[in-house]
This record gives C-alpha cells, structure tokens and sequence, in this order.
C-alpha cells in the first residue's frame, strides 16, 4: 500500500491549491445552481398565485349566477304560531295567515295489561295507513305485550305504524300510531282471531281499531287530521303541519292555532358578503401579484404574470354594456379601487344601486357571457386549466428548464472528476520535478563546500 502526501517534495500545499482551482473549474455548476434556485422560486410563485386564482374563481361563483341574488328572508311575527322560510323563488311582501287546525296522526291504546308480559292473544293482525298495508302473525312466540310490540316494530314490510307501551296505575297498555299526519294516513287495525271473534274487545280483536266500520273499543288517543290554513283568506289544507307550495318560494310551519303575518323581505346583507368575498378574494390576488412582480420578487418582469394582470384589468376597468343592466362599471354599484390598486367598498353606494335597480345589479355581475363575474370566471378558468392553461404552460416552461439545468449539472460534475485527476496529475510530476531539482541543488551545495578554499576563489 502507497502512501500519498502530495507537497512534501516541493513544500507546496496542494491539496489547499487544487481545492481552490476546482472551485474557479466549479463556477459554471455554482451558476447553474443558482438558476435552479431562482426557477424553483418561480415554480413555487406560480402555485401560490395558481391557489389565490382559485380562491377568487370561488368567491365569483356566489355572484356569476343570477340565482345566486334570489336570496330571500321569511319572517313570522308569531313565532308560537308558525315558522317561515323562504327560497329563491319568493317574492317580497307582507300576508295575513291564520292557522285554523293542525294536522295530527292517529293514535291509540289499549286496554290495561298486567305487565308487559302479558298475553294478548293470538291471530292476525293487519294494519293499514292510507292504501298500503302490512300482516303480524301472533303466535305463542311473540303474544305478549312486549313482543308483540317488537313484532309490529321490527316487521319487514311495515307501511307506516309505530308501536310502544305505555305504563301507567292500571298496567300496561300497548300504543299505536300511524307514522305521518294527515287523513290520508288514517290507522285501521284489523284482527282475525283465533277465539273466532274478531271485532270484541278480548283477546287479539282487543286491538281492532276501524273508524269507519264502527269497531273502536275506546277513545283514540289523537286522531288523524289535516292541517288547514287559510292564507290571505284562501284556503289550504295539508297532510303535516308543513305548507309548501301555497305561497311559492314560501314554506309555513304550523304550530298552534292563530292568526298573525309573515313578512318576506330580500336578504341584502347575505348579497353584501358576497360581494364583500368577491373584493376580499381579489385583493388577496392582487397583494399576491404585486409582491411578486415588485423589484427583487421572484416574477419581476415575468411577462405571464404582467399578461394575466393585464386581463384581469382590462375586465375589472372597461365599460361594456350588458344586457339587462342600467350600470357598466363596478364604480356604479359602489366598487372602487384605490391608488394601490385594492378594491373597496361604498356601502352605501352598493344599497343604494340594490334598492335602485335590483335587477340591473345581478345582471352586472351575472349576465350570461357579459357579466363581470362570469367574465372573470372565464378569465381565471384559461388561466387554471391543466391542458393549455396560460400558467400550466409557464410552469410546464420551467418544469423543463429545470431538467435542462440538471442535464448540465450531471455533464459538468463528470467532467469535474477528470479535470481534478488532470490537475493533480501535474502537481505531482511538478512536486516531483521540484523535489528532484531540490535533491541535485543539496548535492551541488555539498560539493562546493567539501572543495578547497583555494579552488573555490
């Protein structure tokens, strides 16, 4: 095994040269790292921007549809009475609305039982709701009161009845109720029994229960109704105590017995935040531009960046007319931008345009093809999109220049590991020359000395 010190011949420390010779070799791959730096900003730059672009695209959506402003408020002024709420479809106004019955469920018990364990009987039954129907077989496995509840419960095909048992000082009664309100759920119980009575009041029959037929074996509980309600004065009935449809856009909720109005106004606050999102999201856009593009930002002067700004006022500052709409700036319903380019609100501007000219409002912003904000939408939609997108291009632009700057990376740290071995290549035959040449100087500066002083004059 060799030892290697190279030097020591020469006394030159070359290894402290050599270092310092690939560092000037090593300049082009130390620039080459420097861009590749700078590009991973402008990728990481691009996605930040890509990301407030899509919360902007968001905040457009609540007002890129003329839906969107058919936001409505339903007030009742007797909230005992009934509950409102609107929809998109209401209209404003004030209407008188009297509850005159509520609608209830059928609802029955038996007679007392001992405990729940008792026997009821066994048999048939089949119960009905409206035309739909359904059959428990009772048998010495399930004709107790707990079971037989358990058995109505659980059947496969129930229509609509619930079961539950009820103890009071007497005993224990079975409960039966019809599911939904109405008359057209009305509860029938038949029996087929297997005393062979089947309308008495022992055994399975206990449990008929047929208004029509005339077999009630005691007072029912409650008894199924529907709702009336007169709106206005017009008469409306209904199957719950929810009324939909009578007043359109309009849902009522019926509680108790009463007259009282309900006011129905537009819900302009809910607009105002919308549009507030709207201005809040772009003015996060444009921080977020104006940061990057400033002098020293990692998109100074990038050209994508200052055309995407560019398109973006030219929507946000022209004047075009829409169709369906009094107004054609921003400016007009109470929008504005400052000298830094942020846009701001005029409240008061913006309620008065809504009071104004509602209509002309939503089409500003909304208008098929015209509107502001689906003209926006479609803007920051050719600026996201993966296939063609102008930013997916950029990026793909610096995604590639990034491969290039790592193909040169690896072709010039190869050509390192040769000009290094040159390099010390010839520091050693120069170590060696000098240590030779050093040698031959010793042996000379010896002969002199050992000649007489004479022949040295």
């Amino acid at each position: 095994m060799s030892i290697q010190a190279p030097g020591i011949g020469s006394g030159l420390d070359v290894n402290d040269i050599v270092t310092k010779l690939m560092a000037i070799e090593r300049q082009p791959i130390d620039r080459l790292a420097s861009k590749k730096t700078l590009v991973d900003a402008q990728i990481s730059a691009y996605g930040s921007l890509k990301s407030k672009i899509s919360t902007f695209q968001t905040a457009m959506k609540g007002l890129s549809n003329a839906s969107k402003f058919q936001v409505f408020s339903g007030k009742s002024n007797n909230e005992a009475l009934f509950s409102v709420t609107a929809d998109g479809k209401a209209g404003v106004g004030s209407h008188t609305v009297n509850v005159i019955d509520l609608a209830q469920r059928d609802k029955i018990g038996t007679k007392a039982y001992t405990d729940k364990s008792s026997v009821v009987g066994e048999g048939t039954l089949t119960f009905s709701v409206g035309d739909k129907s359904f059959n428990v077989t009772v048998d010495s496995t399930n004709n107790t009161v707990e079971k037989l509840r358990d058995s109505i419960n659980n059947a496969a095909d129930n229509t609509g009845v619930t079961a539950s048992i009820v103890t009071d000082d007497a005993g224990a009664h079975l409960v039966l109720s019809s599911t939904e309100t109405g008359l057209d759920n009305a509860l029938k119980i038949t029996a087929v029994d297997s005393d062979g009575n089947n309308t008495n009041d022992s055994g399975l029959s206990s449990l008929a229960y047929d208004v029509a037929g005339g077999v009630v074996h005691r007072a029912a509980i409650t008894s199924a109704n529907d709702a009336v309600v007169e709106i206005d004065g017009f008469t409306v009935s209904s199957a719950s105590n929810v009324i939909s449809g009578a007043l359109e856009g309009i849902s009522i909720t019926a509680k108790a017995i009463g007259s009282s109005t309900i006011d129905v106004t537009r819900d302009d606050e809910q607009i105002t935040a919308a549009v507030q999102s709207f201005a809040d999201a772009y003015n996060a856009l444009r921080t977020e531009m104006t940061m990057q593009r400033k002098k020293g930002g990692t998109l100074e002067a990038d050209s994508t960046l200052l055309t995407i700004e560019r398109q973006l006022s030219g929507i946000l500052n022209s004047g075009n007319a829409v169709t369906g709409s009094n107004f054609s700036y921003l400016s007009q319903v109470g929008l504005t931008t400052n000298d830094l380019g942020k846009m701001e609100i005029d409240s008061t501007s913006l309620n008065n345009a809504l009071d104004a000219d509602f209509d002309s409002f939503v089409n500003l912003f909304s208008a098929t093809g015209e509107g502001i904000a689906n003209r926006l939408n479609d803007l920051a939609t050719s600026f996201l999109k993966s296939d063609g997108g102008l930013i997916t291009a950029r990026e793909e632009g610096l995604t590639s220049q990034l491969r290039g700057i790592a193909d040169q990376t690896d072709r010039l740290e190869g050509r390192m590991i040769s000009v290094e071995r040159r390099i010390r290549a010839q520091f050693s035959a120069l170590d060696t020359l000098v240590s030779n040449l050093s040698s031959t100087g010793n042996f000379l500066t010896q002969q002199l000395a050992a000649m007489p002083a004479a022949n040295r004059n």
